[in-house]
């Protein structure tokens, strides 16, 4: 009896410890906001050092059609990830991602810093972690 009981507790232990290493962390979702455009940052940390970033920028102006293309940077502590010669859906939205090897994980309590070029125009947005 004695050794079944050993058995059963070593077996669930072995099935807890399973169950801890696969569930992946929540995402970050940083945001921010600036006169022309708004931006969200969700980031995705994975065990082996990658991070999966997502961005939705909004044009919050009223005239589209003067933005043309445009590029963004996003300054983050552990790199940076940027775009250029893109353009906005018809809603003035634009989405992108990026998957990246980083020597360290992005923490909660970091700010992102967002530069955004458009039409010989620019701005500048930091994005905290909501």
């Amino acid at each position: 009896m004695k050794k079944w009981s050993v058995a059963l507790i070593s077996v669930l232990l072995f099935i807890s410890l399973i169950g801890c290493q696969s569930k992946n962390e929540k995402p970050l979702n940083f945001s921010g906001k600036g006169d022309h455009w708004s931006a969200k940052v969700t980031v995705k940390s994975n065990e082996d050092k990658k991070e999966n970033k997502k961005i939705k920028l909004t044009y919050l102006g009223n005239d589209l059609d003067s933005v043309g293309e445009f590029e963004f940077k996003l300054d983050a502590p552990n790199g940076q990830w940027g775009m250029g010669a893109i353009k906005l859906d018809k809603e003035g939205k634009f989405e992108g991602k990026s998957d990246m090897n980083t020597s360290e994980k992005t923490s909660k309590l970091d700010q992102l810093v967002l530069h955004i070029e458009w039409n010989n125009e620019s701005e500048e947005i930091v994005l905290e972690n909501k």
